[in-house]
């Protein structure tokens, strides 16, 4: 959108923005997209830190790159890895970010399925890259469910 209004305004051949077909561009856009699914179990398990530690801390002389380090991200750690695997599971099987941002070049799992079933006919083939994909998917998620218990977010 944003290289339609550059090239219909300038002229030009094509848009500034050309980096939004490439890997990285997907890769910005799950980004983008994702961040709240990581920043939930982080919010809850940031409700549970005790301010005392932190004062603790800081009275005893502990700088603050050193609270940060000892103090806030042990708490942090496990709803970080339940968010993070969150978001995997979910970058794993996402299919509209990849198809919306135009990039032909970039192959996931879901596209590999696409183009082996209905642009290639190869439906054995796609069936085993969406067994792969399943079997992943699920142990990711069971992964998920053992850290996010852990971390009680």
């Amino acid at each position: 959108m944003a290289n339609g209004v550059w090239t219909g305004a300038t002229g030009a051949a094509e848009g500034p923005f050309a980096f939004l077909t490439t890997p990285w561009g997907v890769l910005l856009a799950e980004i983008t997209y994702f961040t709240p699914f990581v920043v939930r179990p982080l919010l809850a398990a940031f409700a549970h830190l005790e301010t005392a530690q932190l004062e603790a801390a800081s009275s005893l002389g502990a700088r603050p790159l050193r609270i940060v380090r000892t103090v806030i991200l042990p708490e942090a750690l496990p709803a970080l890895a339940a968010g993070g695997g969150l978001v995997l599971v979910m970058c794993l099987n996402e299919f509209g970010i990849v198809l919306f941002t135009g990039a032909k070049g970039v192959t996931t799992l879901p596209t590999l399925v696409y183009g082996k079933a209905i642009l290639e006919s190869d439906y054995p083939g796609a069936c085993v890259v969406a067994v792969v994909n399943i079997a992943l998917s699920v142990g990711l998620y069971a992964l998920y469910r053992v850290v996010s218990r852990r971390a009680g977010a």
